[in-house]
């Protein structure tokens, strides 16, 4: 009776906290109210890369937010990728269901910055992805590549809307990047920073709103190749880790980054609460 007591007791926490492992013990963060079921690191990580913080003072809405921490070293892998063996290091969770390649998708979220982030320029920070399943494969510098359509990026003093007008053949793609300003980094250090933007797969256009002012229009179709859908991914991910290790005696500085709020649907209005101060919280 003790056991079924204590059983009980700890059920309403694990359901609150939103976190799990599946069936391959790969870790996850169940959503509710976001147009995600959930987030899951099919790499890895270890316990200072991620925690699951409830406390409604210093989130964005609602009770909880999420904290990411990439020191030196932090490099994982999967089955078929390792970071450590590609000039990379990461802490990322990629979100399910994926979306076709059609209408209107739209993605929101909320970020902040630690009040000692720093840019590790020339060497991106991602905080934020749209990437491809099924899309186009190439090479970036000497490695394997698999571009994204969208990285949300921290370089050279900015947040940049990074947009991949890819190229080529499905097989040798050309990766150019087109970046788009959105916000100083020193004005998103210990303050919240509403990140939205709308890729229009029917009016071939692409949008991007800050604080729910719009920052961005492009009036060219998301893709050129069409990969079989797309999904969300965040954390901190660091790509050609080499090139700031290079200028700064070879390491890698800590970054801690904070998430919010994390959205998807058909229209700005379903994502962005700047936009649609009825939007429900998202914990």
């Amino acid at each position: 009776m003790k056991k079924l007591l204590i059983l009980l007791l700890l059920v309403p926490t694990l359901a609150m906290s939103g976190t799990f492992k599946n069936d391959e013990g790969k870790f996850g963060l169940k959503t509710k109210k976001s147009g995600f079921k959930f987030h899951l690191n099919f790499m890895d990580h270890n316990d200072h890369n991620f925690q699951y913080i409830k406390d409604k003072t210093k989130a964005r809405a609602g009770k909880y937010f999420q904290r990411f921490e990439v020191r030196d070293g932090d490099c994982f892998g999967d089955d078929s990728w390792s970071d450590c063996d590609t000039n990379r290091e990461r802490v990322e969770f990629s979100t399910r269901p994926r979306q076709p390649i059609k209408k209107n998708q739209c993605y929101g979220y909320s970020l902040m910055l630690s009040k000692d982030f720093i840019d590790t320029h020339p060497t991106n920070t991602s905080l934020g992805q749209v990437h491809q399943h099924g899309g186009p494969t190439g090479t970036a510098g000497g490695l394997a590549s698999f571009p994204p359509l969208i990285q949300i990026d921290a370089r050279e003093g900015y947040l940049y809307f990074n947009w991949h007008e890819l190229s080529g053949s499905a097989t040798n793609v050309i990766d150019q990047s087109r970046y788009y300003k959105l916000k100083s980094l020193e004005d998103m250090k210990e303050v919240w920073t509403d990140i939205s933007f709308c890729l229009d797969f029917k009016n071939k256009r692409m949008d991007a709103w800050v604080d729910g002012i719009k920052k961005v229009e492009i009036l060219k179709s998301p893709i050129f190749f069409k990969p079989k859908a797309i999904y969300f991914k965040h954390g901190i991910y660091r790509s050609f880790i080499s090139k700031y290790k290079a200028r700064n005696n070879g390491k890698m500085p800590t970054q801690i980054v904070f998430y919010d709020e994390i959205r998807r649907g058909n229209s700005i209005k379903k994502v962005d609460i700047n936009i649609n101060p009825k939007l429900k919280p998202v914990d």
